[in-house]
Formats: structure tokens, sequence, C-alpha cells
């Protein structure tokens, strides 16, 4: 539920039984080199390669993959997306999307002639999401995924939000508990129809892949009289731990990725399948003409395990991120997030020796009708979309408060250079000001950033509605207030220095100075604490944190907070930050974005 790490790795020792062995001279392996790719068309019919067939390969099987990652129920969030060195505007939605996708297999078959088409998603298809989607428990999303024709899917770190039963049952149409909202009784439940891969993920208590989810399938395709093979792996990533609650992985473990990958790999090779297609929920990021990241560590790894793998293509998630590159002879995309763009990989499987001998990847923009008319969106993923709002409208247009200024509170797209954001700093003030109404006293508030979902939208009349509050934040988490001292809060501050900031906190009732650390792995350190008031934070007294139990567990990393003493509850992060825009509107407090002027950067030599 979180922003993701773009270079952190993590190693989770051990496979399941029957598992790969350390290799002998692994670390003497030479490392593979990373080739950063160009998108530089807005569609594959503008694409050069794509428009016709290669001669060179006319014996060959042609194979098309698009894919998605990230969704989070983004049925019909829009924005702008850079690809490459490109910006589009106006882009999203799942209409448009599934129009998009239609419009390059509809390209690859004119070309190729061939129904070699296979649409794949790398995790977090649900959590995280809008008002049309959470509220009606995901299954509308799942409802438009299935309207799209995905086949192929892996699991993210947001499919556990619930836990892994709850998506299970969204994922196959089960029917929801008797205590679920009554919206989400009356929604339809159907299957997503969706073949769910991940073979990392165990259960502590046997060792097996929970819900009888495979490790991969295997897909037959055609050409001119000739078959071949292509394998598909999912992974999950190993940073699950610290992206969800603990009750929601507790009972799982999550093994090493590139280990995973290189056995699976090895068993496919041995049923005949040489042409190997990974998806995985790990963050990769195309920046400034290089592409790094977990993806890009987990390849090298793999390729030194086993420098004759066959995987030809890793379709990425979890970081949000446009990638597109080479690493080794694998292809590695990843198409930014809910449903602004997807990838489409095009190639060919050698008739003779099953393998890739030609594959080309590229990721685009989900245009708008204005930018990309010659295209139609899937009648039933509107149906779908219509329907989803028609059930939620009331509750989701209920106002519930006024703004000072007819303008959108800005959230963690809109950071100034501290790392402070007006929606994020809005949520924490919210927390602190509800823990002591409700009679916890409650000195500071902090929350991880990545619970921050969403800009808050105020109307032109200066209103907010109940469905812009939720979109900013939409888990549910359990704001806790807990007891640490000064120093432990100093500790908590300083963790998000020490992963590029990929982790970083708002903060509500405090002021801090940073300043620059003779350290690699910490560049900045906080060097003063104080009270709004100026009080300085004394290292070795206590005070009372309002923070949320994802950050309780350890989060994002920030272990400072775990194991903390909890001296009480507000509620979920949802109903403190509704309850709080309405108590401040009710009182004549109209809301406005804070002053971003919380922590303060100085330089060492100052």
């Amino acid at each position: 539920m979180k922003k993701s790490v773009f270079f952190k790795y993590i190693l989770v020792a051990g496979l399941v039984s029957g598992g790969l062995t350390a290799i002998p001279g692994l670390s003497q392996a030479k490392e593979v080199s990373v080739v950063t790719k160009s998108d530089n068309y807005a569609t594959p019919v503008q694409q050069p390669g794509y428009k016709k067939a290669f001669k060179k390969y006319k014996y060959d099987i042609p194979v098309q993959i698009l894919g998605i990652n990230d969704l989070h129920g983004g049925l019909e969030t829009t924005g702008s997306v850079t690809i490459g060195t490109k910006n589009y505007n106006n882009v999203g939605t799942v209409a448009r999307l599934s129009a998009s996708l239609n419009q390059a297999q509809s390209q690859f078959k004119k070309i190729q002639h061939s129904n070699n088409t296979f649409r794949v998603e790398a995790g977090d298809m649900v959590g995280a999401s809008p008002a049309s989607s959470s509220l009606l428990a995901h299954e509308s999303t799942m409802h438009a995924l299935r309207a799209m024709n995905f086949k192929i899917g892996t699991l993210g770190n947001h499919e556990f939000d619930r836990g892994l039963a709850e998506f299970n049952r969204i994922l196959t149409g089960g029917k929801p508990n008797k205590n679920a909202d009554v919206l989400v009784k009356a929604y339809p439940h159907q299957s997503s129809k969706i073949q769910l891969v991940v073979a990392n993920l165990v259960n502590k208590s046997n060792n097996k892949i929970p819900f009888g989810y495979k490790p991969y399938t295997i897909k037959t395709i055609k050409s001119h009289g000739k078959k071949a093979k292509v394998g598909f792996i999912g992974i999950e990533t190993t940073d699950l731990p610290h992206l969800t609650l603990y009750n929601n992985y507790k009972n799982y473990k999550v093994l090493d990725e590139a280990k995973t990958i290189a056995k699976y790999d090895r068993v496919l090779n041995k049923k005949g399948v040489k042409a190997v297609v990974v998806l995985a929920h790990t963050g990769v990021a195309t920046q400034n003409g290089k592409t790094n990241g977990t993806a890009v560590d987990i390849l090298k790894k793999v390729n030194k395990i086993d420098k004759k793998n066959n995987v030809g293509l890793y379709v990425a998630g979890h970081s949000h991120q446009y990638a597109n590159a080479k690493v080794g002879k694998t292809n590695v995309v990843q198409a930014v997030y809910t449903g602004k763009a997807y990838d489409d990989t095009e190639g060919y499987v050698s008739s003779k020796t099953g393998k890739f001998v030609h594959l080309d990847s590229h990721v685009y923009p989900t245009l708008d009708k204005k930018e990309n008319p010659k295209t139609k969106v899937n009648s039933q993923v509107v149906k779908i979309v219509k329907d989803a709002d028609k059930r939620v409208f009331l509750k989701v247009n209920a106002v519930i408060g006024k703004a000072a200024f007819p303008e959108n509170i800005t959230g963690r797209l809109n950071n100034n250079k501290t790392m402070e954001n007006s929606a994020g700093e809005l949520v924490v003030d919210g927390q602190r000001y509800e823990a002591n109404k409700a009679g916890v006293q409650t000195d500071f508030a902090m929350t991880n950033t990545g619970g921050v979902r969403s800009d808050l939208m105020v109307n032109k009349n200066s209103e907010i509605t109940w469905g812009a509050a939720v979109a900013v934040q939409p888990f549910g988490n359990i704001v806790q207030v807990v007891e640490m001292t000064g120093k432990q809060i100093e500790n908590a501050l300083n963790q998000q220095y020490d992963e590029n900031q990929a982790y970083y906190l708002q903060i509500s009732g405090l002021k801090y100075t940073y300043t620059d650390n003779a350290s690699k792995d910490q560049p900045y350190k906080v060097v003063k604490m104080t009270k709004d008031d100026g009080t300085p934070i004394d290292l070795n007294v206590k005070y009372h944190v309002a923070i949320n139990d994802f950050l309780h567990g350890g989060g994002d990393n920030f272990y400072a907070f775990k194991g903390t003493k909890i001296v009480g509850s507000v509620g979920s992060d949802t109903d403190v930050f509704v309850n709080y825009i309405k108590d401040m509107t009710a009182s004549g407090h109209l809301i406005k974005a804070p002053i971003l002027d919380r922590k303060v950067y100085v330089a060492a030599n100052n």
C-alpha cells in the first residue's frame, strides 16, 4: 500500500522442499549488461517495428504479450504520464485502456495473422482504490479486468489489504460474508477468469502455495501448422512483510525471487517450455537514460545462477514507474500505474527450438479519444464503470465539509524539497486532533506518505465530498496512539533518509531540522526537534504519537515504531479523516492546505 523502494533488494533465504541449493562459483559469474530502450511513439500503430512482419522469422511463431501493472481499481483515474522523454496528458480510465489494448491486438493480428495474444497483469489489481472499486469490495474492478480479457496475473502487496482469502473470493466470484456492506452484498459475484500464478509465496505451515494457485502456467501458441509453448511464472515481492499488516501476511513466507525464477525456468525447460515470461510485482524505473531497481537486481542474479535461462520477458510492477530496458537477454517493462499506460511486447518463438528468437517491447500511454480517435472502447467495460458509479453515487457525493478555497489540496505528487505535501500534513493534523478529541492525549502524529493516496479534491463550490476524502485515505488502517521516547521519535525521522527517501513521513505537532551526514547509507540526519511552539523535544522524555497500525508493525521499514506501547486507539484512518473534515467545517474552520515548513534542511557548512 506504499510507495515502492526502487533500489532495495531483500533476500529471503530458502525455497520450498526440493528447491535450489547454492550454485558453486555464482559470485564469479559475469554480470549481464543493462541497456535502456527508448519509447518515442504514442501507439503501436505508429511503431516502426510493428508495421510489418519480419521475413527472417516467417517460419517462426508470432506472439504478443500485452501487460499492465498496479491498476489499483482505477476505473476512471486520469492524469498525466511521462514515457521516455514525452509527457502525455489526460491519459487513463479502463474504458480507454480497453480501447488501447484492442487497438494493439488488432494491429498485431493484422500484421502477423495471429491470435497468439496474451493479456497479463503484474499485481496490485486492487487496493488503494477510488470508491467505485473499494465500496464494492473491488468486484467492479475484477469485472472490468474480465471484460478486457485479462487471463493471467500475479499477486502484489495490495491483494493482501483485506487478507488473501478476501482477494481470492473476488478473484473467483465467491459470495461475501454476512457482515459485508449492503452495497457489496447486492453486487453481482462472478469469477474474474484470471489464472493467478505465484511461485514464491508459500504457507508457513506446509510450504505449499496457498489457495491452489500454481507457480506457473503454460500456454500453446500456433502458426502455419506449427506449435510452441510459452511459460508464465508469477513472482511476489519479498518486501511484502513491510507493505501490509502483520495479520495479513503472518501465515506466509515469500521466497527469494531470483532463486525461484531460476528454479521454475528449469522446471519449464524440462517440460519442453523454452520461452519464459515472468510476471513480477517488483519495482524498476527508467530515468535519465538509465534503468535500475529491484527487477534489474533480480535478473542479474538469475543470470548468475543460470546464464542459460530462457526468460525473455519480465513484466514488472509495484514502483509505479515507467521502465523499458534489456537486462542481458531479457526485456523488462513497467507501465506506470492505474491504467495510465500499458506495455506491448511482440516477437517470435522458434518453431524448431521453442525459444524466443526475437522480442521487441514498448510502453504506450492510454490516450484519450481526442488524441487517439481511431479507437473504440469496450462497451461492456463502459457499462461496468457506469453501473459501479450509479451504485455508490449517493455515498460518494455526500458533502462532508468545505474548503477555504475552490482548489484541490495536493498530495505526494507535489512534494516540496523536504518531502512534505499538503494533503499528507492535513491527514496527520486530523489524526492528532481526533485522537485528542477522543480523550487520548496525543502530542504528535505521523503517517507514511504512501498511505496518502490522492490529492484532496475540492469542487467549484469549495465543497469536499465523502468520496474525495476517502480517496485520500482509502485503506481503513487503524489509528493508534503509542508511547515513544524522544530518541525513538528521532530514530523514526532518521529512518526516512536511509533508503534515498523512498519511504518518508508526514508529521504533525512537531518540527525538525536536518542536515548532511557523512554516510552514503544515510546522507542526512536530524539535528534538532521541537514541538510546534518551539519547545525542544527531550530525547529521554516519553511522548504520545498517533500512527497507523501499518507503521506500528514496522511497515515501510520504519522499525522505530515497531513494538511501541499502545495507549489508545482512535478508529480507522478513513473515518478519522472524514470526521476531521466534518468537525473543522462545523466549527467554522474551513479546510485549507497547511504551510509546508515542518521539515527544515540546513547545509552542514552553514
